[in-house]
């Protein structure tokens, strides 16, 4: 890709794709064929490797040498130290953040939560619901004022996405998310930085917890 901004089918691929990979569409191990890609997105082959690059990038993909790109897939080791970085940048953003947040801050997080909460209730497109809550927790932490800190959480958020997904579509799980998200909320509110360090840690577990007991019963 040039320096220049990625065109508008590149972007349009590279969330069909990851949205795929996240909810199961394209599971684990399964080869991204260049061809059966440009053919799919009526795209050309240089926008196609652009994205696939991005998906490996984003540790979602594999690309071994001389070998079509393939779904990775994730060992439980590698889910445990993914987890315990997520665990660990985030109770740091949380030392860090000054309290309190200004007025500003929390009416663009109280408004994405509106806008998840929202989304769930209507049953929304996965995807959306996804999205939504990436956007809540991106503004969350971007309140550290760090933002090499806050690019790093994000980049083992997007890298745990395949396994965070596991629960993105189960009813139970979106209501305690949402309960979590509005307890965080009130946490920066009262300047409780104890609980909302405990909530940040434990609002990522059950996905991982959900993942690793469908991968042993397979």
């Amino acid at each position: 890709m040039s320096t220049n901004a990625p065109p508008p089918i590149f972007k349009d691929i590279l969330n069909t794709l990851e949205a795929d990979i996240i909810f199961g569409r394209l599971r684990p191990h399964q080869e991204l064929i260049e061809d059966s890609l440009m053919e799919r997105f009526n795209a050309k082959r240089h926008i196609v490797r652009a994205v696939i690059q991005e998906l490996v990038s984003r540790h979602i993909v594999v690309k071994p040498r001389s070998r079509s790109a393939r779904v990775k897939d994730f060992t439980m080791q590698e889910v445990n130290e993914l987890y315990e970085m997520r665990a660990l940048l985030q109770r740091e953003a949380i030392h860090i953040m000054p309290l309190p947040a200004t007025a500003c801050a929390l009416d663009e997080l109280k408004q994405i939560h509106a806008k998840y909460e929202e989304a769930i209730h209507n049953h929304s497109d996965p995807w959306i619901i996804h999205t939504l809550n990436d956007q809540f927790h991106l503004c969350l932490f971007s309140l550290c004022n760090n933002q090499t800190l806050s690019k790093a959480i994000t980049f083992y958020t997007e890298a745990t996405n395949p396994i965070r997904s596991y629960g993105i579509t189960d009813p139970a799980w979106l209501s305690q998310a949402l309960d979590e998200h509005a307890s965080m909320i009130t946490a920066i509110e009262s300047q409780d930085r104890a609980s909302l360090a405990t909530l940040v840690v434990s609002h990522i577990q059950p996905t991982k917890a959900r993942w690793e007991a469908l991968r042993k019963h397979n």
